[in-house]
């Protein structure tokens, strides 16, 4: 397993990677989960990314980066993309607004 260090880098590595090549397409990257938090208790520790994408082009893409990373830290990424005009819909949406309250913002 991992250390703690590992995990809590996860997030910037994907944001650093996701933004180098995808930049263009991506309105907003939010991480958050037990790693963002820095809680490790013995298991895996869990990155959530939402991402908001100009174009979804990308998505398999994104998800599979997330998986890449996940690996290289030692933590399990869950990735919830939404189109940005759907974003727009739905930005009083609980899961949204604790995304972002909760969550490091990267984008």
């Amino acid at each position: 397993m991992s250390d703690g260090t590992e995990q809590t880098d996860a997030p910037a590595a994907f944001a650093e990677r996701a933004q180098a090549n995808h930049g263009e397409s991506i309105r907003h990257l939010v991480a958050f989960g037990s790693a963002v938090r820095g809680d490790d208790r013995g298991v895996h520790a869990e990155v959530e990314v939402l991402l908001v994408l100009e174009d979804t082009e990308p998505e398999r893409e994104l998800e599979a980066l997330a998986r890449d990373v996940g690996l290289e830290h030692g933590v399990v990424f869950s990735v919830h993309v939404l189109p940005a005009e759907r974003f727009e819909e739905r930005e009083e949406h609980s899961f949204i607004q604790t995304a972002f309250e909760e969550g490091q913002v990267y984008v």
